[in-house]
């Protein structure tokens, strides 16, 4: 490659030119004084979007209204070349006056255990985006980049993906719900248990209400049972997540949906960045980050959560504040709905990424809004054979929407109120229903890449298969107002096109699922990897006609699950003290190894959870890297079809 092969382009936002008012201008009056100046260098770390074989996107962040520049040397390139980038101000992303005014203290019990110094995690009010998209890069080919912003520079390196016929070996990582928030440095969540199956064989009781354990962590209540927090907290879980999965050099990052505590709070970014291009890790300056939308895209947490009836626009900001962070094909393929959804081709590989967050006709228990009859069975008497027609062959059973919060009406007004100028119809929301612009996109992505052979995996935020809180749908006795079922339409496009592992969250569980519906032995892989840093939760309960919690069970293919079918096993040792020695819950993620074999390839999936070693004050010590024993394979022919699925 020659170096005048390489282009420059500067990602666009729309927001520029859109009369976007800033979201605190109302409250200007409010006091800035826990903010610091703005300084030369990085706001966030380059971080890499948009991958493909023959080129590179990288951003950062700066709070100067300074250009920054990009060296990047490698194969083909006869020369170092320098490119300079062309900053813009993101006032999306400007602290609100409530934002300002935070204060946060853990109380995790009946006590309060300790506080953050105000404005302690806050940076200065100014946002700059660098975007330089690097072309004519060679495939499967390593470059090393440097990026000069003010004082301060950054050095890292990007690896190109292969094409698909030259390649020997993919490694990809994915959980979901990592949802950051500076509260994250204080809060330990609830660790659910299992009321079935809590305990292997031989293991004690976990520790109890004022044991040192409860002391230490606190406790929370939960379906009835009292449950003392975990050992991490949340900050500290999604540290040793990333330290763990940049040890294995993983050539992407999925991560599906709900990436902050609320995309519409700005210290929620802030501390999203800095753990993956900032002070705590920098896994994003070398490894691309693939992300989809979740429900948390779209709530703005303190700053009106998903709004009111009246105004939706805290949904609008929020979403467009992760537009503009992120950038992706999608902003080329489908330029109205940004980068909602869009195709990642990784040598053998086609990875679509959905959007869950809104479906047609609008459902709601708020309501009472419906597409179906109110029943209570399992899933079983889904027909799930013609879920695509949505109820075109009178099935009372199938479910439409994924967000019981607002209405597709409500969100399309307030961001003709967001965006001057707009109408509804330029509004950045997509549906997911047959006949909608994603659903067709879907069909046709899925039917080139079958006809490629790729080995195709989707991910997108809202669990269509779980046996957790989100698992029953809107219109079921024991429904829930942002469940993932009516994501059971693409099914049958799944099933047709030989999709092998589909990655969710929403339910912050570690769950599989196995769908067949032709019971034919080959069907596809339903993840839920909703264990990235937030919270660790178990079964849906419901109580039955005695009165006692047990599990709902509405998902009937679920395989397996860390908290039922991974009891755990605590002793105590010497010193008198009591540990978990394994088994549980814990945070983690799916880590999918590929490899070329003499007939095709293998896909190798194992869930991973991050151990937690204690010492006898109940200090973290370390954390160990283990696999639960549930590790699948997938066995592909030269073409990317499934030959044969194999557990360990």
């Amino acid at each position: 490659m020659a170096i005048s092969a390489l282009s420059l382009s500067i990602a666009a936002t729309g927001l520029v030119s859109t009369g976007v008012t800033p979201v605190n201008a109302a409250e200007k009056e409010v006091s800035q004084s826990v903010l610091r100046e703005p300084k030369t260098g990085f706001r966030v770390l380059p971080y890499l979007q948009s991958p493909m074989s023959t080129s590179m996107t990288i951003n950062w962040v700066s709070e100067l209204d300074e250009a920054g520049t990009v060296t990047v040397s490698g194969p083909g390139i006869s020369a170092t070349e320098t490119l300079t980038s062309d900053p813009y101000y993101m006032n999306l992303m400007e602290y609100t006056g409530k934002e300002l005014e935070q204060e946060l203290t853990y109380a995790p019990g009946n006590w309060t255990r300790e506080s953050l110094t105000k404005g302690s995690w806050l940076e200065s009010n100014a946002n700059y985006k660098h975007s330089v998209t690097i072309e004519g890069l060679e495939p499967n080919s390593t470059y090393q980049y440097t990026v000069q912003q003010g004082e301060e520079s950054h050095t890292e390196s990007f690896k190109t993906y292969p094409e698909n016929s030259d390649w020997d070996k993919l490694t990809l990582v994915a959980f979901s719900d990592t949802e950051t928030e500076p509260y994250g440095a204080l809060e330990h969540r609830e660790w659910e248990l299992h009321t079935v199956n809590p305990y292997a064989a031989g293991s004690e009781e976990r520790p109890g209400q004022a044991s040192l354990f409860d002391q230490k962590f606190g406790n929370k209540s939960r379906n009835g049972m009292f449950l003392v927090r975990y050992p991490l907290d949340q900050q500290t879980a999604l540290k040793e997540n990333l330290k763990h999965i940049q040890a294995a050099n993983p050539d992407a990052l999925l991560i599906a949906g709900d990436l902050s505590q609320g995309a519409g709070f700005q210290p929620a970014w802030d501390e999203f960045w800095r753990h993956f291009s900032g002070d705590f890790n920098t896994i994003a300056s070398n490894t691309p980050l693939l992300t989809a939308l979740g429900n948390w895209e779209t709530y703005a947490s303190i700053n009106g959560g998903y709004g009111s009836d009246e105004d939706r626009s805290p949904a609008v900001i929020s979403r467009n504040k992760y537009h503009e962070y992120f950038d992706t094909p999608g902003d080329a393929n489908n330029p109205q709905y940004k980068d909602s959804y869009y195709r990642t081709d990784i040598g053998p590989v086609t990875l679509l990424t959905l959007d869950s967050t809104n479906g047609i006709p609008d459902e709601s228990t708020k309501t009472d809004t419906y597409s179906g009859d109110v029943y209570s069975e399992d899933d079983s008497v889904l027909n799930e054979s013609v879920w695509a027609e949505q109820g075109a062959a009178g099935d009372p059973y199938i479910s439409t929407d994924t967000q019981g919060e607002f209405t597709t009406e409500d969100y399309n007004e307030a961001f003709t109120k967001v965006f001057e100028g707009t109408t509804a119809e330029d509004s950045d929301l997509p549906n997911f229903n047959p006949g909608t612009e994603q659903y067709k996109w879907v069909e046709e992505q899925l039917k080139d890449a079958r006809e490629k052979g790729q080995i195709i995996l989707v991910q997108f935020h809202h669990a269509a298969y779980s046996i957790g809180v989100h698992g029953a749908p809107p219109n079921h006795e024991h429904a829930d107002n942002q469940s993932g079922i009516a994501m059971r339409v693409y099914t049958p496009l799944f099933e047709e096109y030989g999709v092998s592992v589909v990655i969710s969250g929403h339910d912050e569980m570690f769950e599989r699922s196995f769908v067949d519906l032709n019971d034919d032995g080959i069907g596809f892989y339903s993840y839920d990897v909703g264990v990235a840093a937030d919270g660790l939760r178990g079964e849906k309960m419901i109580k039955d006609e005695e009165g006692k919690y047990v599990p709902q069970g509405y998902n009937t293919h679920t395989r397996w699950s860390a908290t039922r079918d991974e009891p755990e096993l605590w002793e105590t040792n010497e010193n008198g003290v009591k540990h978990l020695i394994d088994g549980g819950l814990h945070y983690g993620h799916l880590q999918m190894d590929l490899e070329k074999t003499e007939t095709g390839a293998a896909l190798k999936l194992s869930p991973v959870y991050i151990f937690p070693v204690l010492d006898d004050n109940y200090e973290l010590i370390s954390t160990e890297r283990r696999v639960y024993d549930d590790v699948q394979t997938i066995h592909f022919d030269e073409s990317g079809n499934i030959v044969s699925i194999s557990a360990k």
